[in-house]
């Protein structure tokens, strides 16, 4: 289960409103839902494409909160394609 954590005025919002507001958590769940989405979908998004981009597991375990780094493992994995890009990697000249 996904907990959201409210933070405090003193830090940047990451979502605002068009009158340049900070949105609510409930606001921001509730445009995901409309959108069939949820925040946890969001959360895995960032965490897969950092891990794709290939960047170093201890920022992405920190930036995630995950207290494992074997939790990150769980978003690294390999599609079809990624698969064919490793063994044709392995025959270029």
């Amino acid at each position: 289960m996904i907990s959201l954590r409210i933070s405090s005025f003193d830090e940047e919002a990451l979502f605002i409103s068009n009158r340049d507001k900070r949105i609510s958590v409930r606001s921001v769940q509730h445009i995901l839902e409309q959108h069939h989405l949820h925040a946890h979908q969001l959360r895995h998004t960032f965490i897969t494409g950092l891990v794709r981009a290939n960047e170093d597991l201890a920022v992405i375990q920190s930036l995630s909160g995950h207290s494992s780094a074997d939790m990150i493992l769980r978003y690294s994995k390999p599609t079809e394609e990624d698969k064919l890009r490793a063994i044709e990697g392995l025959y270029k000249e």
